[in-house]
């Protein structure tokens, strides 16, 4: 922080100005200010642009001159599981043992699967410039989670776990009848208001994929729709799951959907790998919106790139975001939008497919759009929520300063610059570090219960090679 200078009669005044930034503002023209400044005033964008120009009229409390370092929109993740990150790394070698391991996990965790989870993962989203994020649904104690995003201090739209079709026998002990779904889903949005005061707001969030029976779609859509708040969930992960549509109903997974009245701009699916050319149409059509998880895919060989029809979605003009979903590596968008980037180029044979502009506006106004917050985050503008990170200029991943800002994050700095992070106007990581809680702690709690489950299971059992004590 710096001093203000004295305040004059033209002034304006301003709780934090940053000044002399390189700004990625994702405004509508998308505009990118070489000499840029932002004015934030009770949590909220009050005034960017030129740094001349801000700098004569307003004054702030705190001033921080950035030295042409760049800044952007704070990240949105529009999907991403976060209470299973106690016990990421142990996850086994192939596809068919994670959901063992993963039930076990939960039936012997509980609450503090939640509250630890959440707060390594959101950690992580923070210190990576995620600045937002939503879970379809993967919280046992919705609290627990809640109060492990105030903790962290970014914002969250966590969820219960909600289906009511048994579809696989290791889901059991969480299915619930519909009824019960739904007041769940009532209660979760009534506890925390969407767009409210808190960090925590929840929406109508399901697991979907053929683990909900239509009339919990419909009445959920309903819902959704009566309380202003969007309908978020898993569809089209699997060839198994689309298959089990065509058997069940005579029709693909996205034409069902069409069919039964689903589709529609209050609605957003996660995934969306397996798609034909009717489904694409159907998706633009309606102005459903989309979250590619291209980390989460592909490590699991689901096909995201291979059969994925995500260039045609945008090509359609859909709104795709990105999300990070679970056991998929790191919490870090950029992360993300590089794989998007690069993995249709390679499998197409064609470049660009997916330019670094088209992917950086995946990872900010594209998530802001696809969670119905497109009014509130996901661009630099005046009036919008003061969600915004700061890259440092003490690696050499941040060098040449004055070649083009948006190649340079989305294939060359990504997150590895990221220094400070604000949400509402508060930085909730500065330096890098944390300011709301002490990281030092957490990790030793996280430890502690990672070590437990692991001896629950025998030491080194999801390692190839021996763990010699």
């Amino acid at each position: 922080m710096g001093d203000s200078e004295p305040m004059t009669e033209q002034s304006i005044s301003a709780d934090l100005l940053l000044r002399h930034a390189r700004v990625l503002t994702m405004d509508p023209h998308r505009r990118i200010l070489a000499d840029g400044a932002v004015a934030i005033r009770a949590g909220r964008i009050a005034a960017v642009g030129r740094d001349s120009d801000l700098a004569a009229r307003w004054q702030a409390a705190g001033v921080r001159d950035l030295r042409g370092a760049l800044v952007h929109p704070g990240l949105v993740d529009a999907h991403a599981h976060t209470t299973s990150d106690l016990i990421r790394g142990f996850a086994p070698k192939t596809h068919p043992g994670w959901g063992p391991v993963e039930m076990a996990f939960y039936a012997t965790t509980g609450s503090e699967a939640d509250l630890l989870g959440t707060q390594l993962s959101t950690m992580e989203m923070v210190a990576n410039g995620i600045t937002t994020y939503c879970d379809t649904g993967g919280s046992l104690d919705l609290d627990a989670t809640a109060r492990a995003i105030e903790s962290v201090g970014i914002r969250g739209i966590p969820g219960q776990r909600i289906f009511d079709v048994l579809a696989e026998p290791d889901l059991e002990g969480i299915v619930t009848s519909t009824g019960e779904c739904l007041a769940r889903l009532q209660a979760q949005i009534a506890r925390y208001p969407f767009r409210g005061g808190g960090r925590v707001w929840c929406a109508a969030t399901l697991s979907g994929m053929g683990l909900s029976s239509d009339r919990l779609l419909l009445e959920a859509q309903a819902l959704a729709e009566a309380a202003g708040v969007p309908m978020v969930m898993h569809q089209s992960w699997s060839a198994d799951e689309v298959a089990a549509s065509e058997a069940a109903t005579g029709r693909r997974p996205v034409q069902h959907l069409a069919d039964i009245g689903l589709l529609g701009p209050n609605l957003t699916l996660v995934h969306m790998i397996h798609l034909d050319d009717d489904e694409v149409r159907l998706i633009a059509a309606s102005g459903t919106r989309v979250v590619h998880c291209p980390a989460a895919a592909m490590r699991r060989g689901m096909g995201a790139i291979r059969v994925g029809r995500f260039p045609e979605l945008v090509a359609a003009g859909v709104t795709v975001a990105l999300g990070s979903d679970g056991f998929s590596g790191k919490r870090d968008l950029l992360r993300q939008a590089y794989l998007a980037a690069v993995g249709f180029r390679e499998f197409r044979d064609e470049v660009p497919v997916f330019t670094g502009e088209t992917v950086l506006e995946m990872a900010t106004i594209n998530g802001a759009t696809a969670l119905g917050l497109a009014a509130e985050i996901g661009s630099i503008e005046a009036g919008k929520r003061a969600d915004i990170v700061i890259h440092g200029l003490d690696r050499p991943e941040a060098y040449p300063r004055f070649s083009d800002p948006v190649d340079s994050l989305v294939f060359y700095a990504g997150s590895s610059t990221v220094e400070t992070v604000i949400v509402d106007g508060e930085a909730i990581y500065d330096a890098r570090r944390f300011t709301r809680l002490d990281a030092d702690e957490v990790y030793a709690n996280v430890d502690q219960a990672a070590r437990a489950f692991e001896e629950s299971f025998g030491r080194g059992a999801f390692a190839a090679w021996p763990i010699v004590d």
